[in-house]
């Protein structure tokens, strides 16, 4: 057996230093980081490591597409598969920007306290992504979604969000996902009329998750206290302020008003490392195959029970 060798295709000035050290602790012998991959790298990089291992050593060949432009992964995973062909197939780990892992992880965690907390199921419930038509949010309503969840995008950016609902829609086969515009909202939701419109977005759900950039707060403990149907709120952001006002970072399943259960960021993020390293290993040892955030929500559920 060949050492096994990680090519990083990063569309960063500098490759992650968290997804170098995940690679290295889910099997591999050297990480190799290309940097601002552009497009027409892609192809040229990919039948460099390909062809020299043959058949069979190809096996420890393996791509991991990251980086902060995700739209630009999503490109260069598309000619990354154009550009393989049998029997010379590399695995492929996507994960740009932490977002298909961390999608994985929110979904699952709230999967697992709606069974445990709830004794319900997804498919039971409506659920408010807060900040939905971003990178972590846009693939979170499409597992809550494909769980059979009634999803409900609230954005200010709309024009995104009626995209994103209509692709996830389109995908699942049926018309699960809506759209509730915050145009307007900056979501520092200390405007009375700010107040208004998230309280109107998330007033009759049953969970509501927050999915904004770090110290924006999208959800304040007073409008929280209004709603009449929500018994389960989760936030990403770990960066203080938090997403959700007063949710504890380590919450996993405490109240954070009567009634309503609480998952943090923390608590959310261990499931993320775990579901990342699970997907890089899986890449590193397999002799081909796309690894992204279906195959993450499937290892995240199995890492909190489900």
């Amino acid at each position: 057996m060949s050492n096994k060798v990680v090519f990083f295709l990063s569309t960063d000035k500098y490759s992650s230093p968290f997804d170098i050290l995940i690679l290295y602790d889910g099997g591999a012998d050297v990480v190799v980081p290309c940097n601002n991959v552009s497009l027409e790298d892609t192809g040229s990089l990919v039948m460099d490591a390909m062809f020299p291992r043959g058949p069979k050593g190809i096996r420890d060949t393996t791509v991991f597409i990251g980086g902060k432009d995700i739209v630009k992964c999503e490109e260069i995973l598309k000619l990354v598969k154009k550009t393989m062909f049998p029997p010379f197939e590399i695995a492929v780990a996507f994960d740009p920007a932490g977002s298909c892992t961390t999608s994985a992880a929110l979904v699952a965690k709230v999967a697992q306290m709606t069974k445990v907390k709830l004794n319900s199921a997804l498919s039971e419930l409506k659920v408010v992504v807060l900040a939905g038509a971003g990178n972590v949010g846009s693939r979170a309503v499409h597992l809550f979604a494909k769980e059979g969840a009634s999803v409900v995008i609230a954005d200010v950016a709309v024009d995104l969000a009626n995209k994103v609902a209509k692709k996830v829609n389109e995908n699942i086969g049926a018309d699960r996902v809506k759209v509730a515009s915050l145009r307007g909202s900056d979501f520092v939701v200390h405007d009375l009329r700010v107040k208004d419109v998230v309280y109107s977005a998330c007033e009759d759900a049953d969970i509501v998750v927050s999915t904004g950039p770090p110290k924006v707060t999208t959800l304040t403990k007073d409008i929280l206290s209004k709603f009449s149907k929500c018994k389960i709120v989760a936030d990403i952001n770990a960066v203080s302020p938090e997403g959700i006002e007063g949710i504890k970072a380590t919450a996993d399943g405490d109240e954070i008003l009567p009634g309503i259960i609480s998952i943090g960021p923390l608590s959310i993020g261990n499931v993320k490392l775990q579901t990342e390293l699970k997907l890089v290993k899986e890449a590193i040892n397999s002799k081909n195959g796309i690894f992204g955030y279906e195959e993450a929500f499937n290892f995240a559920k199995e890492i909190v029970g489900l």
